[in-house]
């Protein structure tokens, strides 16, 4: 069943690395599986720019298989048409100026890491997956304080209180507590650093 109004989504390769294959059962890596098994049925989207492909390559995700020997979830979005490839520079160095200035020393470098993932999510429906709660705080941070990242919805289905799938299911809705300057860390988040 498919969504009305599918959205584009951002996906780090923390939920790809994390996700399981068919025989997961331990909660982080089932977690990740069914909610991007969930992207595949709903007819969600995702971007790809050329850094976050390079990322992915770096760890053969593009490749992984969730269902054992079917194709990767990756080609299954490709074969679907919901791969939107963005090709070329989407580093907007205005922005990385605007994001450090406002964080730390110490978090700069964390920051940077990851600036990719804000930047696709700015060309896209302004949404990032990802396992990355260090970060998040940082981006949460500077969302305080730059009105350009208060419209980024950021969720981690490795986090059950999250309910990501029902929230996938309800068309992704951009939620106030979803929003990314809206953050309050959990004991229970499973963290990527």
């Amino acid at each position: 069943m498919a969504t009305k109004n599918p959205k584009c989504l951002v996906i780090d390769t923390s939920v790809m690395l994390a996700a399981g294959g068919v025989d997961a059962v331990h909660p982080t890596p089932k977690l990740c599986r069914d909610f991007l098994n969930e992207v595949l049925k709903l007819g969600h989207i995702i971007i790809m720019t050329d850094d976050l492909f390079a990322e992915w390559n770096r760890h053969g995700l593009p490749t992984k298989s969730l269902l054992g020997k079917s194709p990767s979830w990756y080609v299954m979005m490709e074969r679907k048409g919901r791969v939107r490839r963005v090709l070329g520079n989407t580093v907007r160095p205005e922005l990385r100026q605007a994001v450090f200035a406002v964080l730390e020393a110490n978090a700069q470098e964390t920051v940077n890491k990851d600036m990719h993932l804000i930047e696709a999510a700015l060309l896209a429906d302004e949404i990032v997956v990802s396992k990355e709660v260090k970060v998040r705080k940082h981006f949460r941070n500077a969302a305080l304080r730059l009105a350009e990242l208060q419209v980024i919805v950021w969720v981690n289905p490795a986090v059950p209180e999250e309910g990501c799938i029902t929230w996938l299911r309800a068309g992704a809705p951009a939620e106030i507590e979803r929003l990314v300057m809206n953050f309050k860390e959990r004991e229970t988040d499973d963290s990527t650093e």
